[in-house]
């Protein structure tokens, strides 16, 4: 506990005679190039932020529980009620396992009371219920509402680190929730406020499980943020002896809308050391990897009304990443103020947003939790390749051994390589015989190399599809002839 604090004591000390100007200019790197960082940014596409984005706001129809469902609004209070349009929080537990962290081990539920967390930090939340004066809740309104309700959820991922430093973490985080003035029980989109975000942190989740890092990596989707960031607040009182281990706080808060397209973002970093390192490393990030983006670096002028200012409150360095909501008017900054008018309004759709700036900024936060936590490299040297080879009446899968994997995860589709896959089996060795079939049948399989005491796979396998054949009997009819003397 102590190296931590000290190491970035020593870092803030160097920092603070170069902060960083709106342009990203700094004498000091806190976050030098890394070839891994660029290959873990290479996968992050527009077209996957996008879909993460339109899946999260009702756009498309997504599988939940099953069934196809759209996600209309995702208001604190109705993520944890019985609105079958409302099932934000189901829908990101399920894709979180797919992608292979274990519910209750790398994958956990952080359980608070609203109203109680309310009550009882009133003077920190009462400043965040108003966004730059468009407040939603009076705080006795907040209280009714809050009354009202159970319990709601955080969830958090888990991804160990590998090196000498494990010990110490790193937090990206979003808020999940979302509102809006007009009908936020039925119809709250929240494309960009906060389907960004969540965005961001779902390809992290994605991307970072195929590599090893030296330390350790918390991806968290806070709930009652607009309620005065209830799900944040209730995380810090919680967890008090994590707070001495947290390197930073990457938090992401509705970003991508541009009307100018200017590329300019606001870097909410405040006045503390620690939160520096954080926000200078962002913009090293920014200038290492060509993410053609402007900001402004905002330290006195700093907003507190994200989930970051629970961390703050923590003595806890952090930033929050926001679209150029204000009119800082820092030298080589934004121009002006470009607010996304659709803000808190069912309008706040992924048709307002500019995507190629949203890439951007997903990136440069996925890169900046990346370089923080030092990538060690991919999990393994190599990735499976399978083979599929038809017997009598079953399929044998084989794949050369991969250096260092414990376990291989196997997967089936029963439609084609770009259909959905089901995991079927896990096992120790390299190949596997899949007896659950229908005779005629095409089956498609890939395989994945893991950990098993950990969050590290492969990149999955190559697609290797067979059927086993119906069988043919042919009769032989050979006459019979009886023939008398």
């Amino acid at each position: 506990m102590k190296k931590i604090r000290l190491t970035l004591l020593v870092i803030a000390l160097i920092l603070l005679i170069s902060v960083p100007t709106a342009s990203g200019t700094s004498q000091t790197v806190t976050c030098p190039y890394n070839p891994t960082v660029q290959e873990i940014l290479n996968q992050v596409t527009e077209g996957a932020v996008t879909q993460w984005i339109r899946n999260f706001s009702g756009e498309d129809f997504v599988p939940i529980e099953g069934e196809p469902r759209k996600i209309l609004t995702r208001y604190s209070s109705q993520l944890f009620s019985t609105n079958p349009d409302a099932m934000a929080y189901p829908y990101l537990g399920e894709l979180l396992e797919r992608f292979g962290y274990e519910q209750g081990t790398y994958l956990t539920d952080h359980s608070y009371s609203p109203y109680n967390i309310f009550e009882s930090k009133k003077e920190v939340i009462k400043e965040s219920i108003s966004k730059d004066g468009e407040g939603l809740l009076s705080l006795d309104q907040n209280v009714k509402f809050l009354g009202q309700t159970l319990t709601w959820k955080n969830k958090i991922v888990t991804i160990p680190g590998h090196g000498p430093n494990a010990d110490e973490i790193v937090l990206m985080t979003a808020h999940l929730d979302s509102i809006s003035y007009e009908e936020p029980n039925t119809n709250a989109p929240g494309a960009e406020d906060n389907g960004s975000g969540v965005a961001a942190l779902m390809e992290a989740a994605r991307l970072f499980r195929f590599y090893k890092f030296d330390r350790t990596i918390k991806i968290i989707f806070f709930t009652g943020e607009e309620q005065g960031l209830l799900g944040s607040v209730s995380y810090v009182a919680d967890h008090p002896a994590e707070m001495d281990y947290i390197m930073g706080v990457v938090n992401l808060d509705m970003f991508g809308y541009d009307s100018d397209d200017d590329h300019c973002f606001e870097l909410h970093v405040g006045t503390r050391a620690d939160s520096n390192v954080v926000g200078t490393c962002f913009t090293d990030v920014i200038e290492n990897y060509g993410l053609n983006l402007t900001f402004d670096y905002l330290t006195d002028g700093a907003t507190g009304i994200s989930d970051h200012a629970s961390f703050w409150s923590a003595n806890v360095g952090a930033v929050e990443v926001l679209e150029n909501f204000f009119n800082s008017s820092l030298a080589d900054g934004c121009v002006g103020q470009d607010r996304n008018p659709n803000y808190h309004h069912i309008t706040d759709r992924i048709a307002n947003m500019n995507l190629p700036v949203t890439l951007s900024i997903a990136q440069a936060g996925i890169g900046t939790v990346a370089s923080l936590v030092e990538p060690i490299g991919p999990c393994f040297a190599t990735d499976p390749v399978i083979t599929a080879t038809t017997l009598t009446d079953t399929i044998l899968l084989s794949w050369p051994e991969v250096v260092d994997a414990d376990i291989y995860n196997v997967y089936r589709s029963d439609s084609s390589c770009e259909g959905i896959f089901t995991q079927i089996a896990q096992v120790t060795s390299n190949n596997y015989e899949d007896t659950d079939i229908e005779l005629d049948k095409y089956y498609f399989y890939k395989v994945q190399a893991a950990e098993s005491d950990g969050v590290c796979y492969s990149q999955m396998s190559n697609c290797a599809g067979a059927r086993v054949e119906e069988p043919v009997f042919f009769d032989f009819y050979i006459p019979f002839v009886i023939t008398g003397e």
